[in-house]
């Protein structure tokens, strides 16, 4: 591979005349295929299995965080009226939910129990770079995992008060 440089060689630096304004831009597209075949096809995936059992366990621990969150907060209202935090307790399940969806999943961060477990999950399929993109689908996620189990609990909960009225 040649060597390539910058400026143009000359015998004497004195009698150059200095480079034009637009000189970096036409080195930079001069050479940006060049650096675009360094960089883009030597990704290669590496495969990795990971075991069934510890993303179950790991899901267990999330659920087991998320009771552990709960049960702090019962204490911190534990002198309100009797029964008043359980009235809304799918709400508070789905805030605490929320809460850990927002602080690990939302910024590209592994869920507690996936930390725990020492568990990373990747995309097989994605070409580009994890980032501000994949926002549509975190927020999918946060749709189908938060929002879909609080709305079952409270059509149930409809249910049964209208079952016995």
């Amino acid at each position: 591979m040649e060597r390539q440089t910058l400026a143009p060689s000359s015998s004497s630096s004195s009698s150059s005349s200095p480079p034009t304004e637009d000189a970096w831009v036409n080195t930079y597209q001069r050479l940006l295929p060049q650096l675009q075949s360094l960089t883009l096809p030597h990704k290669s995936i590496i495969p990795i299995s990971i075991s069934r059992v510890n993303q179950v366990d790991a899901a267990r621990l999330d659920i087991e965080m998320s009771a552990m969150l709960k049960e702090q907060l019962v204490k911190v209202f534990s002198l309100m009226k009797p029964g008043l935090l359980f009235q809304y307790e799918p709400e508070l399940d789905a805030f605490l939910e929320f809460l850990i969806w927002r602080f690990s999943i939302w910024v590209d961060k592994p869920t507690p129990g996936n930390a725990l477990m020492n568990l990373r999950y990747r995309d097989e399929r994605a070409i580009e770079a994890r980032g501000k993109g994949n926002q549509l689908w975190t927020s999918l996620y946060a749709t189908c995992w938060l929002m879909l189990p609080i709305i079952a609990v409270i059509i149930s909960a409809l249910i049964t008060h209208l079952s016995l009225s």
